[in-house]
């Protein structure tokens, strides 16, 4: 027994060391002791997430101060892909996330590269992905999910200072992220609470023939579109989603209307399209914002119109 733990000892000795991640906020924290527990939280959730990787094992959040619900939405996106992280050193801007009033409602950290690594023999449409985490004003970790690269982001904003509304846009943008993570990790329960139960939402779908490519489109209730997402999740491989060239726009009645499109690249082991798509987002309640309306149309159409927008 004792040259069996003896033998066990020196072949974990022999492993290579895992370097451990360090982070540190370049500014936007200001409470000295709030940043020190969120850099802590920030290591040790990227230190799990490598570790996991490095042996192919699921993630173990023991000591890390995160939400239930966090934590389900990150093991959800491990199911269908692992990944670590670019770098060891990381030094990253806090954000503070505002509601519509200014108040504090928590805080953001982006720009985290990740290295994809497929957990099965389907090839990854990407190599790499970037990584935010959110915080609630505790300094615990309640989100997690893949982000717009930066330039994207910062275009997106661009009109914020004319309008007034850059909390506004953060929120939008942060929930489209979580919206097109919901398509990656195959999260049911996500999309049942982000449309509304009287949504309009509009499908497209490219149907190949011998000559020419023809577009089937389909007007469908929220309980229709979650059916058909149900079969669509249950197949086997992964759901590869990009949003791309995002545009924003404020109704001009209704301050928390926001209309958004943005291009759609969608692509399954036996499916692909790209496509117009038009979220239109409810933010009464920016807690739980919902989705109204969701169209998708054809590259080279006219999108839905902004006048068009129902209003409640």
């Amino acid at each position: 027994m004792k040259k069996l733990l003896s033998a066990a000892l020196v072949f974990f000795l022999a492993l290579p060391a895992l370097a451990q991640v360090k982070f540190e906020f370049s500014y936007g924290i200001n409470n000295p002791t709030l940043k020190t527990k969120m850099e802590r939280q920030v290591e040790l959730i990227l230190n799990a997430i490598n570790t996991a990787a490095a042996a192919g094992s699921d993630i173990n959040y023991s000591g890390i101060d995160i939400t239930d619900n966090a934590a389900q939405a990150l093991s959800m996106t491990w199911d269908q892909m692992h990944f670590s992280t670019e770098d060891e050193d990381i030094v990253e801007a806090g954000l503070m996330l505002r509601n519509s009033k200014g108040t504090l409602r928590g805080y953001e950290i982006r720009n985290i590269g990740l290295t994809l690594i497929p957990i099965t023999d389907e090839a990854l449409p990407w190599s790499r992905q970037e990584l935010c985490i959110d915080f609630n004003t505790r300094g615990q970790i309640n989100d997690l999910n893949f982000t717009m690269d930066n330039s994207q982001y910062t275009k997106a904003l661009a009109d914020s200072e004319k309008l007034n509304d850059l909390d506004q846009r953060m929120q939008i943008l942060g929930w489209c992220e979580k919206f097109r993570q919901a398509y990656i990790d195959k999260n049911l329960p996500f999309m049942d609470a982000v449309f509304s139960n009287d949504a309009l939402i509009i499908t497209g779908k490219v149907i190949s023939g011998r000559r020419e490519n023809n577009i089937e489109v389909t007007v469908k209730g929220k309980a229709e579109y979650l059916a058909g997402l149900k079969r669509v999740f249950a197949r086997p491989g992964n759901i590869n989603v990009t949003f791309d060239d995002y545009q924003i726009m404020r109704h001009p009645a209704n301050k928390d209307i926001y209309y958004v499109t943005l291009i759609q690249n969608w692509k399954t082991a036996s499916y692909s399209d790209e496509g117009i798509v038009v979220l239109v987002w409810d933010f009464t309640n920016e807690d739980q914002p919902e989705i109204l309306v969701r169209t998708w149309q054809p590259m080279g159409t006219k999108p839905f119109g902004i006048n068009d927008i129902p209003i409640r």
